[in-house]
């Protein structure tokens, strides 16, 4: 999580431009602070979109099913806030490795959590 420091007079000068408030205004707001200055931590957190995520795992599934040398039905496939986390079985490194390098090349895909298992032989 992120920590920001803002001015009092920044505060002021954003709260300005979104209300209509003239410049004049805001300066005699600003100097009523008498030049004490407040700390404010403003503390973002990022929201994370369903919407996008399911649409990113519907690309996600799709690119695996559609490679012609990737067996896909063992594996299945999670987003979270635009991780990709791949879960099931594959038959071997190659596989694993083919699986990890199709759903990288998804646009959006900031990361990707291999929580594969590997089964030698096909068995």
């Amino acid at each position: 999580m992120k920590n920001y420091l803002v001015s009092v007079s920044m505060v002021v000068a954003v709260l300005a431009g979104s209300v209509g408030w003239t410049s004049a205004h805001a300066q005699r707001i600003a100097a009523s602070a008498n030049g004490r200055v407040d700390e404010v931590v403003v503390r973002g957190k990022r929201q994370i979109d369903p919407v996008a995520d399911a649409n990113l795992q519907r690309q996600v599934e799709t690119a695996l099913a559609a490679d012609p040398y990737f067996l896909s039905e063992h594996v299945s496939v999670t987003i979270r806030n635009g991780v990709a986390t791949l879960h099931g079985i594959v038959f071997d490194d190659w596989d694993l490795r083919n699986a990890l390098r199709i759903s990288r090349r998804i646009p959006g895909v900031k990361r990707v959590v291999d929580d594969l298992e590997i089964k030698l032989g096909g068995e």
